[in-house]
């Protein structure tokens, strides 16, 4: 006979969670309440992992659930923020667009990411950027309030963001500076580089973001970035099937991609 299965401490705790918030999010028709197992995913990020038990309880039984379809917007620049979101899957893209309408993408976030979290120390809280589902999206929406004060009697979880947000602002750094000095098939080569991150010479990387997109990110036109990628397959750089890219050797990439490291 199978004995019965007894919830870990963890699990019950989030079912309570659950219970308590259950439904649609009072005022906001389009956001319920988290689950027991999104509560359990999100727990893992590091900005709570290393929360007690009871600060965390306290955040989540504040947090929301919400879906996007392909395309939505999340928020526009402008718009009040008093919230930022982990992305439990999909793609959300974060951008920007000038006055003579084009647009640069900035970042996009997947799954086990959160975003928008430093606008909470800003002294204006309006997001910088737009935020928008490039494929369907869903999210756990997390009260600025409630988090800022949680940090004031938490130290550790201080010093995670401040962390969080150094590295973020090295990665932009870097892709200014690609940006300025590189030319366009550098900074391609370069991007297939941060993807190769396995050891070996031979490495198959998967190009998930569309290809407008990715254009974008790099600061290229979509004609250029397809040129590029025809270019670097006719000379025996990268093989391509689909949205899977194989380089064959990485030392050849990298000749390309790091010439003005």
């Amino acid at each position: 006979m199978t004995p019965p299965t007894t919830a870990s401490p963890r699990m019950a705790r989030m079912a309570r969670i659950a219970r308590a918030n259950a439904g649609t999010a009072f005022g906001y028709p389009d956001r319920m309440a988290v689950s027991a197992a999104h509560a359990e995913f999100i727990r893992g990020h590091y900005l709570f992992a290393g929360l007690s038990d009871l600060d965390f309880d306290r955040i989540a039984a504040n947090m929301t659930f919400q879906e996007l379809a392909k395309g939505e917007l999340l928020f526009l620049r402008g718009d009040p923020a008093d919230a930022f979101f982990f992305v439990v899957s999909g793609q959300i893209e974060l951008s920007l667009t000038s006055p003579g309408g084009n647009k640069k993408v900035i970042e996009v976030f997947t799954e086990g990411r959160t975003f928008a979290e430093a606008i909470a120390f800003m002294r204006e809280h309006r997001y910088p950027v737009t935020s928008q589902a490039l494929i369907g999206t869903e999210l756990i929406r997390v009260p600025n309030d409630n988090f800022v004060r949680m940090l004031y009697d938490n130290p550790d979880a201080c010093m995670l963001l401040l962390s969080n947000l150094c590295q973020h602002m090295h990665t932009l750094v870097t892709e200014i500076e690609r940006i300025s000095l590189y030319d366009a098939q550098e900074r391609f080569c370069a991007y297939l580089l941060d993807l190769a991150t396995t050891d070996g010479p031979t490495v198959t990387v998967s190009l998930d973001l569309p290809r407008h997109v990715l254009a974008s990110k790099l600061s290229v036109k979509p004609e250029t970035l397809s040129r590029i990628l025809q270019n670097l397959q006719m000379n025996g750089t990268i093989q391509i099937s689909g949205r899977e890219v194989t380089i064959p050797d990485k030392r050849n990439l990298r000749r390309l991609g790091e010439r003005h490291a």
